[in-house]
């Protein structure tokens, strides 16, 4: 039997939620070129307990994308993975990052997606056609 579709957030929620992934947005944005990326995964993988209430992961995950995602305003994949996986690991989830290339690479632009339970969470679904090169717990 299907889970029930999950309840509508209220707007107050909504509004904390986005505050929420903002407020992990600046972190990650303002803390992540300051020092070699594994490291920086690892301190976003060991979040101090939050108390914050538990989203489905895919509804965090679309939240994640849409909040990003405002206005002319676009994030790279990369800060937006950093950000769902923060938060996914905030409420416990044993969320995972990954990094890939596509298949056939004739460049380098890679892609980066959150993985739980080994199904891409996105924020955008990427892991198709990519090869993983590295993923972080």
């Amino acid at each position: 039997m299907a889970d029930p579709k999950p309840a509508r957030l209220s707007t107050r929620d909504k509004l904390r939620l986005l505050v929420r992934i903002w407020r992990c947005f600046l972190v990650v944005k303002l803390r992540s070129s300051r020092e070699p990326l594994p490291r920086f995964v690892e301190k976003l993988g060991q979040p101090p307990e939050t108390g914050t209430e538990r989203l489905a992961p895919k509804r965090l995950s679309s939240a994640v994308a849409i909040a990003l995602n405002i206005g002319p305003f676009r994030s790279t994949c990369l800060i937006n993975a950093l950000v769902l996986y923060r938060l996914l690991r905030e409420q416990g989830d044993p969320a995972e990052l990954v990094i890939g290339l596509p298949d056939r690479a004739t460049d380098h632009r890679g892609h980066a997606w959150v993985e739980l339970d080994a199904v891409d969470l996105g924020p955008f679904r990427g892991q198709h056609n990519h090869v993983e090169l590295g993923s972080f717990r």
